[in-house]
């Protein structure tokens, strides 16, 4: 994970930036065309990398110790910025000719990142090294690939389960999830799994999360829609199909009552709430399994999406980039080709955190943890990319009308159709 397009319902804090020196005297534009070695005179390069997500906290470190230890003349250091300001304080370090060496990058920010000329272009180093993106699935190279240039070493890449509680389903005498499961059925087991005492429910059947990529857009793809067109000029968020993704949703929090509403998940965020057993069923991140089941343990498992009129799922993965200000271009390289090597995708792969993207590894992910891991990657014959445009900024309007909507101060079809005029104009420029 990852840091995702959660438009979660999230109270937004102010945010000290401390800038971190970083040269400028290297290239200017992100082309990778004059990346000069730095000259060290002898001395320990030392280089900053920057990740997004804290479950992920031990095995980058693990994965960085290693190359320290086999690298005497280069020291790099990881430092951890999750939260949902990551983008917005990396833009601001770029733009102040700081900012980390190496950057952990997801597909929906990159072009902002690429277009204001904060990347350095792989291309030159690539062919100096005889380096091959071939290990790697092309749809994970050409997301961080522009104008033919590459920028991103694909690190992993991620679907979305339906993970479950089988304890809960198993006191409630209910059939766990299977790949024959609608909308209906998860909406019936829902029903079944909710429990209220004195008037307080005190279990839920569903977490209906606010979340794009985990929750809104599997349940729209499942329900029709497109949500980016092909040309990446408009958004369909607001059709009959997508509405009716998010009033399903809105009325299993509202009408049905067996999640909680957007109200409560303020407060109690869906994940704890399922790791805790007061929820029993969540959709969620394939990054989420080792969480998830440390939590659980052989309580748990996981299932394949419920389908409406059809079945729906969104892929997505994370890069590795280097920023184009870097003093040490060369020896930032030598760590992303590390970053992107079988050795460390197996090192992701035991560790059971994330679905290595490097091609051949990930039978040894789907055997790290004792239960159904496989459906992530069965899906992916159903999975649409998580929508990208070049105005990045088209998704903010789609998550202030779904927090108003989970917030019910909106109603869903009002505000998809709003959220959609509003994200097409900025998708065409205006």
């Amino acid at each position: 994970m990852n840091v995702k397009k959660s438009l979660n319902l999230l109270t937004i804090s102010s945010l000290a930036i401390g800038l971190t020196a970083c040269g400028s005297s290297s290239p200017k534009s992100g082309d990778g065309s004059s990346a000069k070695p730095a000259d060290t005179s002898g001395k320990k390069v030392e280089l900053k990398l920057w990740y997004a997500d804290s479950k992920q906290q031990d095995v980058i470190e693990k994965i960085t110790q290693k190359f320290n230890d086999g690298h005497p003349n280069i020291k790099v250091t990881a430092e951890m910025n999750a939260g949902s300001q990551y983008y917005t304080k990396l833009q601001t370090v770029l733009a102040a000719n700081s900012g980390p060496d190496i950057m952990w990058m997801d597909g929906p920010d990159f072009p902002k990142f690429q277009s204001k000329g904060f990347l350095l272009a792989y291309n030159d180093l690539i062919k100096k090294d005889g380096f091959s993106m071939d290990n790697y699935p092309k749809s994970l190279v050409d997301l961080y690939s522009i104008g033919g240039k590459i920028y991103g070493m694909p690190k992993d890449f991620d679907t979305i389960g339906l993970y479950y509680n089988k304890e809960l389903f198993d006191k409630a005498n209910v059939k766990y999830p299977d790949g024959s499961w609608t909308w209906n059925d998860l909406l019936e087991a829902a029903k079944k799994l909710t429990i209220q005492e004195g008037g307080k429910t005190v279990q839920w059947g569903f977490a209906a999360m606010s979340n794009t990529q985990e929750s809104i857009y599997p349940f729209m793809v499942q329900n029709g829609a497109k949500l980016v067109s092909a040309d990446k000029k408009t958004t369909d968020v607001g059709s009959d199909s997508a509405v009716g993704a998010v009033q399903f949703l809105y009325d299993m929090m509202y009408k049905d009552k067996v999640s909680p509403d957007g109200k409560t998940m303020i407060d109690n965020k869906p994940g704890p709430l399922f790791k805790s057993g007061k929820v029993a069923m969540i959709f969620g991140g394939s990054w989420n399994a080792r969480s998830y089941y440390d939590a659980l343990k052989e309580k748990l498992d996981v299932a394949v999406l419920p389908k409406q009129k059809q079945e729906g799922n969104i892929i997505h993965g994370i890069g590795w980039t280097i920023n184009a200000k870097t003093k040490a271009p060369n020896e930032a390289w030598e760590f992303v080709k590390w970053l992107g090597s079988k050795d460390v995708a197996m090192i992701q792969a035991d560790a059971g955190s994330v679905i290595p993207a490097f091609n051949g590894t990930q039978d040894t992910w789907i055997k790290s943890l004792p239960y159904n891991l496989k459906v992530f990657i069965d899906m992916t014959k159903s999975s649409t990319p998580y929508p990208v445009a070049d105005h990045v900024e088209w998704e903010d309007p789609v998550g202030a009308h779904i927090s108003n909507i989970w917030l019910d101060k909106e109603k869903p079809a009002a505000g998809m159709k709003a959220a959609q005029d509003e994200a097409n104009n900025i998708l065409a420029g205006k």
